[in-house]
């Protein structure tokens, strides 16, 4: 029979294991034990554009440059792009346009491959671009948008390969770091397209939100090194394409691209435009792009690059 001394200690030494165990159960749910250690990653600012300015001001020409006209853009698209609806709004963001039109059919007027009177453009809208002017190569690259809301408003935060003049699309690639359509509100699309993987067969894929896009600015982001690229919003990444993810093509993304930001109306993504709808206008709080350990080039002209010199 065990004595009260012995069966004390034994006692002790019992609950002495078990708060052990429990100590080592909750270290390891922290992370303290058997949870290796994760990449850091550094990141160093590299250029930005904040958009701070007079309101109904243009963005920098040194940095940026306008494309013009309708014709659809190879998409069906309504709107004719112009040089002046892409202005500071003087509270320190950029603000892309678009604007239901009435067209003067005794006047000159951009057309669209549409149903309308004399097939004309029923928006104009703007598209600005950095081909020429600024490249970007590996790193990180965001902005913080607030997206229209409307059906049938299409805009997007992109890429295209700077080589595009020798190298026609898509085999130059195109990487949509951003693109929503109003239709779907609440869904941002990501995609890659290259050669045997574009318009309709890009590679994609889409994050849903609990709120509509447009209600708010969101950031997002393409986090782009060799051989790899990863779509973010607000931090949650979506969608990573590899050459192994493209497969038997060819993997486009390694060299130079030049950046595009601009807003669509209606077109093969956006789909039917609501007849009620007027206005809307994409908001650009800031553009960023980082260097991410080491990887992370801008080049260009050097106005262009000293205009967003952090």
């Amino acid at each position: 029979m065990m004595s009260k001394s012995t069966k004390a200690i034994k006692l002790m030494a019992i609950g002495l294991a078990a708060c052990a165990l429990v100590s080592v159960q909750a270290s390891a749910s922290q992370g303290v034990i058997g949870n290796p250690k994760q990449a850091t990653v550094s990141k160093k600012l590299l250029w930005k554009q904040e958009f701070t300015g007079k309101s109904g001001s243009k963005p920098n020409s040194k940095i940026f440059s306008y494309d013009m006209g309708g014709g659809g853009w190879g998409n069906n698209e309504h709107q004719a792009y112009t040089n002046h609806n892409a202005t500071l709004n003087g509270s320190g963001a950029l603000a892309l346009k678009l604007q239901r039109i009435v067209v003067d059919q005794s006047d000159l007027y951009e057309t669209c491959p549409i149903d309308t009177p004399g097939n004309a453009c029923e928006f104009e809208s703007a598209r600005i671009q950095t081909k020429g002017k600024l490249n970007f190569m590996y790193g990180r690259l965001e902005a913080r948008i607030k997206v229209p809301v409307g059906d049938g408003t299409w805009p997007a935060f992109w890429l295209l390969g700077s080589d595009i003049s020798s190298n026609a699309w898509p085999n130059c690639g195109e990487i949509d770091i951003m693109e929503t359509k109003g239709a779907e509100p609440y869904t941002v699309h990501g995609t890659a397209h290259g050669p045997g993987y574009s318009g309709g067969d890009g590679i994609v894929n889409t994050k849903t939100l609990s709120s509509r896009l447009g209600s708010g600015y969101h950031i997002y982001a393409l986090d782009w090194t060799k051989n790899k690229m990863v779509w973010s919003i607000d931090g949650k990444v979506y969608h990573v394409v590899t050459p192994s993810i493209v497969g038997n093509h060819s993997y486009v993304f390694n060299k130079p691209m030049f950046m595009i930001l601009n807003v669509a109306a209606g077109g093969w993504f956006a789909g039917d435009i609501d007849p009620d709808l007027n206005s809307a206008a994409m908001s650009v709080d800031y553009i960023r792009y980082y260097s991410l350990n080491g990887q992370g080039r801008v080049t260009g002209s050097a106005s262009a690059i000293a205009a967003g010199k952090p």
